[in-house]
Formats: structure tokens, C-alpha cells, sequence
């Protein structure tokens, strides 16, 4: 049985959005009266559990994942609603640049020349990367400069001189200490990390749509956006 009451709700959530959602729950709560309780994992972990059964009463993961819910009978079919657009970000030590790189010379310039690339190995935003830098024609060329690591490990290198690059969404390295994003993948490679939510089955959907339609609310816009997460529509 999902765990929603009239003052409670179990929400498991993707890590890539942990600063945003540890601002905002706080408020929900402040406004609605019910508490949270928030689990975080990375996007295919956190799709995994709720295929697996885990118990819960709201998820947020990436969309492409929510179909095989349904089919599964993990979710209830017609709730699905976006939360945010994350680009794919490489971050480094040192000053913010004056501009952020975004254009595909200039990307695969920074990683042609990069002595270590650390990127999450178990995450969304790991084999995003992988497959950017296969689309780019890299892999081979800087195949011997690749890190893979765990969870929330590559900001944390790359802010201690560990390694030169991090690769992580754009809202972990913004919130990320020591490191700043220089550059974000090339829009027209389409390698955005897009993030949604959905009710479990056995939820109560009544309480469990409260956090959904805050989290939601055209009022966080700016705040997610500054942070490097941006509103999106799921296609049809």
C-alpha cells in the first residue's frame, strides 16, 4: 500500500534535483500541514525501486521510465506530470567563465583537451554523457580521461583537484561547492536530463496531488530556473 495519509506522504526523488526539492518541501509543508518524508537516488535507481515495488507515495524520475510503470501497474496511469528540464553541465574549480560554452566546437574543444572527466557511472547524467561523447565522434580519443564514479562523487573531485572536469546536471553543479559550470552540452545534441512525477497506485491521490501541483506551481519558475532546472512539457 502506498504510505499517503491526510498528514503524511513518502516521496522518493531524484538526486539530480536535491537542492530544489530540500527548498521547496519545506514550504509545501509550512502551507499544507503534511509532512514529507524524501528518499533521493539516482534517476535509474530511483525507477528501478518503484518497478521493483517499492512502497511510496510520490516519485520523481525521468519520464521515459514512466511508461514501463504503468505497464507494471506500479503507477496510477493518468497522473504524469513534468517537473524540470536539467542541461548536461561540465564544471570546474575556479572563477565562474564570463560565458558559459554551449556550442558544439567549444565543447569538444574543453574535452579534447581535458586531462580527467569524472561523470556519475550508475546515473542518467553518466550515460548521457556517454552517449553525447559518442555522438561527437570522442569516445576513442578520450576514452584513457574518463572516471566513472559514484553517486554525487564527480563535483566533489573536480572542487578538490582530484580530477579537472565533472560532468553532472547543470543543477548539481550550480549547487555543488567549489566548482562552477563552464560549459553545457550543445542544445541541438538533445542530451537534456528531463525529470517528471507520478503517483503510486495505492496512494491516496487526492494528498499525493497536493505536492505534485506545488512542485509544479508556474510560481517556482524562476527559483528552478536560476538554479538550472527549467519547466518543460512531456510529448504526447
Amino acid at each position: 500500500m502506498g504510505a499517503a495519509s491526510d498528514d503524511r506522504l513518502t516521496f522518493i526523488s531524484a538526486v539530480a534535483v536535491h537542492a530544489e526539492i530540500e527548498e521547496l518541501v519545506p514550504q509545501f509543508r509550512r502551507q499544507h500541514g503534511i509532512e514529507v518524508d524524501v528518499n533521493y537516488d539516482v534517476n535509474p535507481a530511483v525507477a528501478k525501486r518503484v518497478m521493483d515495488g517499492e512502497d511510496f507515495d510520490v516519485g520523481l524520475t525521468n519520464p521515459w521510465y514512466v511508461e514501463e510503470m504503468i505497464s507494471l501497474g506500479r503507477v496510477i496511469s493518468d497522473i504524469h506530470v513534468p517537473f524540470g528540464r536539467v542541461p548536461l553541465t561540465i564544471g570546474a574549480a575556479g572563477p565562474e567563465p564570463e560565458v558559459i560554452a554551449t556550442s558544439h566546437d567549444a565543447v569538444r574543444e574543453l574535452l579534447l583537451n581535458a586531462d580527467s572527466i569524472a561523470y556519475t557511472s550508475i546515473g542518467t547524467s553518466g550515460k548521457t554523457f556517454l552517449k553525447a561523447i559518442e555522438m561527437m565522434g570522442l569516445q576513442d580519443r578520450i576514452h584513457d580521461r574518463l572516471r566513472p564514479m559514484g553517486a554525487g562523487e564527480p563535483p566533489i573531485a573536480a572542487a578538490k583537484g582530484h580530477v579537472q572536469y565533472a560532468i553532472a546536471p547543470l543543477s548539481r553543479i550550480i549547487a555543488a561547492p567549489g566548482i562552477v559550470p563552464i560549459a553545457t552540452f550543445p542544445p541541438e545534441l538533445g542530451l537534456n536530463i528531463d525529470m517528471s512525477m507520478f503517483v503510486h497506485r495505492d496512494s491516496r491521490p487526492e494528498t499525493a496531488l497536493q505536492l505534485i501541483q506545488f512542485l509544479s506551481a508556474p510560481g517556482f519558475d524562476d527559483y528552478l530556473r536560476s538554479h538550472g532546472v527549467y519547466r518543460y512539457e512531456l510529448s504526447r
